[in-house]
């Protein structure tokens, strides 16, 4: 594998393409011209991808062949790759995570010794690093709850060679098909990863709250933990759905490939009754979140299933279920309780910022809701509009818009999104200025240390106000290292969007050649520009639609930038409006897919959908996902 050198002038991710009678290289996820291949490297075929690097008379030399362009894990390594995102470890943090994997039997004092407690984890049924447990059990009218995170920091030391790359990551990054860890496997997947039935070291916050959710105390130490069970979503929501058998001696695994018509799970009742009393519990605590005025915004990420083969079956928007709500709501809690405990004792960290929106942006929201018929709350017309003001037109219209696309049947995907456009991004900072979304005073990442470097920071201040090891950084260092870790997460949400586009073409076009290519599909309009519209369609996929496909008319952007007008007819394409499209061209590589109105062949307008060579077509514009 070519790990090194992922400078700017390192290698070039390229597709193997012919000129005539010479190979050239067309460059992958970048707008680049085409080269000759040069002799003396890898021998090509026609739509490999490969990395390619510079030499004599401005060609480039093949040095690896990823694989073929039809195969979905080598174009999500070219994308790795064409980002500079590494894959693979170097020797030295290679050799230091088999140095301190050791570390997990050494004697270790002063830990809370919790392993008799019930614990459990819950995750997706493809994950391997586990990094929190949850106990929680009721004591009269109240319940006791442990959020137990895996002790990171226990085995990455500050001055080591693991710390570095970590550092110099920030994160890991989760594609479809595979992860590329922040941390190396023996740690992110092995002794860190609350595994069941094995000792694992942790740091635990533990609660005491009301039956009315309020929290009574709280406190912070390091422990060791045996969890009892592995968990997924889908097998938690059946236990609390009614839909579980409760049966002594249930398996501690309990993963969630289940189809419809499958046999209910079987679950220990004692488990049963800790995720109910869970249950009870996060839903008092989101009730109350929203109370305070924190915005409801669903997420709706792709789910995918593939085969042994490695290859796409199929992919579903996952909505949040109860058992994520269940996970969320504890994590949310811890979040916010080290953060209150790090401002309270001057501990400085890097904290989770998300500032409040200002009075243009809410007016502008509400200027664009109207223009689309949505009821929007009362809001001054000026900027004279108090905080308090820009937060409740803001948390009205998150409560308001769910309800609406379900009564409507228009808008679920397209007006969540342009609420979250007109809030400001959140980022990492040294300085605690709140946030928004959550409505609380203080909030931070500490629950995800295996995958974030921001917790890892966390963990070690807290560890060090605690007086039981930890370590503490200077002010500008921090400043250093939240503006880094701001800047690659931005980075890594746009590559992770853009392995979502690529996988769901891998399936697009296999559903097409199983229906046939004149498919049409349900859609909603979730984006537009001058050029065109982006189309959410057939459950899961994405699409652009040219304005020149639009039939009957010349189309062009309102104001608001809410819709698409004929300049003759006035007929509008507007955000949220369901369309029926049938797809034109796919190219798999790129994940880029062109739509037009579906039977507008029929009608006059658009080509008719035809399928491509397998190597894909080159489209102008990619639809943005989320």
């Amino acid at each position: 594998m070519y790990t090194h050198d992922l400078s700017p002038a390192g290698p070039l991710a390229a597709r193997v393409v012919r000129w005539g009678k010479f190979w050239a290289l067309e460059p992958l996820f970048v707008d680049e011209r085409h080269y000759l291949v040069a002799k003396g490297g890898k021998r090509p075929r026609l739509n490999d991808l490969v990395l390619a690097v510079q030499a004599k008379h401005n060609r480039m030399r093949i040095v690896e062949v990823l694989g073929d362009a039809g195969d979905l894990r080598a174009v999500l390594r070219a994308l790795l790759y064409a980002e500079r995102i590494a894959q693979g470890f170097p020797s030295a943090v290679l050799e230091e995570a088999a140095a301190v994997v050791g570390r997990q039997a050494a004697a270790d004092d002063g830990r809370v010794d919790l392993r008799g407690l019930p614990t459990f984890t819950i995750d997706p049924e493809t994950a391997k690093d586990f990094d929190d447990a949850i106990s929680v059990a009721r004591e009269g009218d109240t319940f006791r709850v442990h959020v137990h995170i895996a002790d990171v920091s226990f085995y990455v030391d500050a001055d080591g060679a693991i710390e570095a790359e970590a550092r110099r990551r920030t994160a890991s990054v989760y594609l479809p098909l595979f992860a590329v860890p922040m941390l190396p496997d023996e740690l992110s997947s092995g002794v860190c990863s609350l595994k069941p039935r094995e000792d694992r070291k942790c740091v635990t916050v533990e609660f005491l709250f009301s039956a009315k959710g309020d929290r009574l105390d709280v406190n912070f130490y390091r422990s060791l933990i045996r969890s009892d069970y592995r968990l997924t979503y889908g097998c938690v929501d059946e236990v609390l759905e009614g839909r579980a058998v409760e049966r002594v001696g249930s398996a501690a695994e309990m993963p969630a490939a289940r189809g419809e018509g499958a046999p209910p799970v079987e679950v220990d009742p004692a488990l049963a009754g800790h995720l109910r009393s869970a249950h009870d519990l996060a839903r008092t605590l989101r009730d109350r979140r929203f109370a305070r005025g924190a915005l409801q915004i669903g997420s709706f990420e792709p789910e995918y299933h593939f085969n042994e083969r490695g290859e796409i079956e199929s992919a579903i928007q996952r909505v949040e279920s109860e058992s994520h709500s269940l996970v969320e709501e504890f994590m949310l809690a811890a979040n916010e309780a080290v953060a209150g405990f790090l401002v309270e004792h001057r501990g400085g960290a890097i904290y989770r910022v998300h500032e409040p929106p200002e009075a243009r942006s809410a007016e502008g929201l509400l200027d664009k809701m109207e223009d689309l018929d949505i009821p929007t709350p009362a809001f001054p017309g000026d900027e004279s509009a108090t905080a308090g003001q820009i937060a409740g037109a803001f948390r009205r219209l998150s409560e308001t818009l769910p309800r609406l696309s379900a009564r409507e049947n228009r808008g679920r995907l397209a007006f969540p999104q342009l609420l979250l456009r007109a809030l400001k991004q959140a980022y990492y900072g040294p300085d605690n200025l709140g946030h928004f979304g959550l409505a609380v005073p203080a909030y931070l990442h500490f629950t995800s240390p295996i995958r974030r470097y921001p917790d890892l920071v966390v963990h070690r201040r807290l560890l060090a106000k605690l007086g039981v090891g930890g370590h503490e950084l200077g002010e500008a260092e921090l400043y250093d290292i939240a503006a880094a870790c701001s800047a690659q997460e931005r980075k890594i949400a746009k590559i992770e969007l853009t392995a979502d586009d690529i996988a769901l073409a891998f399936l697009l076009e296999k559903t097409l050649y199983e229906r046939g290519w004149e498919a049409a599909f349900d859609g909603e309009i979730v984006g537009l520009i001058p050029a065109g519209v982006f189309v959410h369609f057939g459950g899961a996929f994405e699409g652009f639609l040219p304005a020149r496909h639009l039939p009957g008319d010349y189309f062009d952007e309102n104001v608001l930038g809410t819709a698409l007008v004929g300049r003759r007819t006035h007929h509008r394409y507007r955000l949220g409006d369901p369309v029926r499209v049938q797809v034109v061209r796919v190219d798999r590589v790129t994940g880029k897919v062109e739509l037009a109105p579906a039977g507008a062949e029929e009608a006059g307008g658009s080509p008719h959908p035809r399928p491509v060579a397998r190597d894909g077509a080159s489209l102008t514009v990619q639809a943005p996902r989320g």
